[in-house]
């Protein structure tokens, strides 16, 4: 411990926490985490469970809404029904974050969501907790998003260590955009869109080129590209 910074290390902060509290006080413990850090770590898991149920719904029933899928009225979940079906798309099919004030697929994916849960020693029917910032209240996403605003080129260029799109800050600076020849060594694909919050452009991206966007397989490409 004492090899760990005492400040921006998480894990440190943890490790102590645990050190004064022992393991079977981890509430004390992880208590220790800025508050901001805590947050981050549980609305990961809610993003981490969501996830793996989006794909095990869409494994299962694919890319067309069924009875007992959930869309949006409003505010407000409501499930699809056999008999308006026919008036949805899978762009209006929603999934719940775990939390105590959302309601589950009704069809096999509500008992997926009960099995993940119950195997992190999680109540999937009572997610409220003595300490407020523990008490998961829940949200719906979208599980299919079509970004909006999209526009896209093919550029040719020679030297990769230069930048093939202005920052906010040259933006702001009032540097001119970069300048392609018509002819270049390599290509690049360059893609504007906007995607709504708890969306990322990385996942469109993947969907795009059909490439891995694991770190480990981008730190190799880079690895490769620059020597």
């Amino acid at each position: 411990l004492r090899k760990l910074p005492v400040k921006r290390c998480v894990e440190g902060q943890l490790l102590r926490g645990l050190s004064k509290y022992g393991m079977k006080n981890i509430v004390s413990a992880f208590g220790i985490i800025p508050r901001n850090n805590r947050l981050m770590y549980i609305h990961s898991y809610q993003s981490y469970v969501w996830n793996n149920m989006v794909s095990k719904r869409i494994e299962d029933y694919g890319l067309k809404p069924v009875p007992g899928d959930l869309v949006l009225k409003g505010a407000t979940a409501s499930y699809i029904e056999e008999d308006d079906v026919n008036n949805y798309s899978i762009h209006d099919v929603v999934m719940p974050l775990p939390g105590f004030d959302v309601i589950y697929p009704k069809h096999k994916i509500q008992e997926a969501y009960r099995e993940m849960l119950t195997a992190d020693n999680l109540d999937i029917d009572n997610m409220r907790h003595k300490i407020r910032d523990y008490s998961l209240s829940g949200a719906y996403r979208k599980i299919i998003i079509r970004p909006q605003n999209v526009s896209w080129e093919v550029v040719a260029y020679d030297d990769p260590i230069i930048p093939l799109f202005n920052t906010d800050v040259d933006n702001l600076e009032g540097k001119p955009p970069p300048v392609f020849a018509s002819e270049g060594k390599y290509r690049a694909l360059k893609m504007d869109f906007s995607l709504p919050p708890s969306t990322y452009a990385t996942m469109a991206i993947r969907e795009v080129l059909k490439m891995d966007t694991s770190i480990k397989n981008q730190t190799q490409l880079n690895t490769t590209w620059l020597r």
